[in-house]
């Protein structure tokens, strides 16, 4: 019998880079596809209210599990380490400043929830609204690593083709 190798059938030990790279930008493109269709059917303020909680609390999930706590330094060494497989359909996570209390990443290309949005037919007003309420789940993320996140740009507006990320130091 011969080998089928079309997704989904397709199973082998090892992926190549480029192939992982599809699957989790499929994926990312997928999420944010389900958060799109919540915001074409809710009521707007209930969408605002609830998917920011919803948001947040995805990424306070996922920060619980990395090992990375209360420092800028090492949530920046993570994200960079990711090489913009998980959040961009391009490569290049970099360090863009840093000082003790601060740094900034910059996300070189395109990422994969904005591209899911423009697939679904969205504005750039509409990508950019979801982008403001997806990143409440990087504020969860931050957070809960002990930090402070706040997105300087993104490519969401249709303004840039990067985003640039602030992890801040929390006061204790």
């Amino acid at each position: 019998m011969a080998e089928n190798n079309n997704w989904p059938n397709r199973k082998k030990e090892t992926y190549t880079y480029e192939e992982a790279r599809e699957y989790l930008v499929s994926a990312m493109k997928d999420r944010a596809k389900t958060l799109g269709a919540f915001y074409k059917v809710m009521p707007r303020e209930l969408f605002d209210e609830y998917a920011k909680k919803a948001c947040y609390e995805y990424g306070a999930a996922k920060g619980d599990r990395i090992p990375v706590k209360d420092s800028p330094k090492a949530f920046a060494d993570f994200l960079v380490s990711c090489n913009s497989v998980a959040n961009t359909c391009a490569i290049g996570n970099s360090v863009q400043s840093e000082t003790e209390d601060e740094i900034v990443v910059h996300m070189a290309g395109s990422c994969a929830l904005v591209e899911g949005w423009r697939e679904m037919g969205l504005t750039n007003e509409e990508v950019d609204y979801l982008c403001s309420v997806q990143c409440y789940g990087d504020y969860g993320h931050t957070e809960a690593c002990g930090c402070k996140g706040e997105w300087l740009c993104t490519s969401a507006a249709g303004k840039t083709d990067y985003c640039d990320f602030k992890i801040t130091k929390m006061n204790k």
